[in-house]
């Protein structure tokens, strides 16, 4: 009898766990940020991207002039890249990376209450982040090729990171 007033104490979650929850809550919300900015000033975006081409093609171009097969190469994916450039291109993805970074959040705030249905909208929203540039800028194009890469490289580590301590969540 004396047993059955007692609360239950909540299930202790994994130090490790907590740590890669926070690193994914945090980045989370610089990106949601970052996509809002984006979404709202999609030129300002697209403008800076420009320049950030014209000053590679500065640092290469030299660099590549020797080799006039590479500097050719170098050039054609300055062209592609200058292509996909748009100010509706750049809204488009930082719309896609809004939503993902949304269910990359709430994932990690439930995986933080041990929920296993967590991990599924973090599964959900790497997917998402892999799969929408690829969708926007061409699954041909540097731009959308990087942007995937990149996401998929850091949500594949986070997600193998997270099944690893799966089995504390319910």
């Amino acid at each position: 009898m004396m047993f059955e007033n007692q609360e239950s104490t909540p299930p202790l979650v994994p130090r490790f766990l907590k740590i890669i929850c926070y690193l994914t809550i945090f980045g989370s919300i610089y990106m949601i940020f970052t996509s809002i900015s984006a979404i709202s000033s999609p030129e300002t975006l697209s403008q800076a991207m420009s320049k950030s081409i014209e000053n590679w093609q500065d640092i290469f171009q030299k660099s590549m002039q020797a080799d006039p097969r590479a500097e050719q190469k170098f050039d054609e994916i300055l062209v592609d890249l200058s292509n996909a450039n748009t100010s509706s291109n750049m809204r488009d993805n930082s719309f896609f990376s809004l939503v993902s970074n949304i269910l990359t959040m709430i994932g990690a705030l439930l995986m933080l209450r041990l929920k296993k249905r967590g991990f599924h909208f973090y599964f959900l929203g790497n997917i998402i982040a892999v799969i929408a540039p690829l969708l926007v800028f061409g699954s041909g194009n540097f731009l959308g090729i990087s942007y995937a890469v990149f996401a998929g490289t850091t949500g594949g580590l986070f997600t193998l990171l997270y099944a690893l301590k799966i089995k504390h969540m319910q």
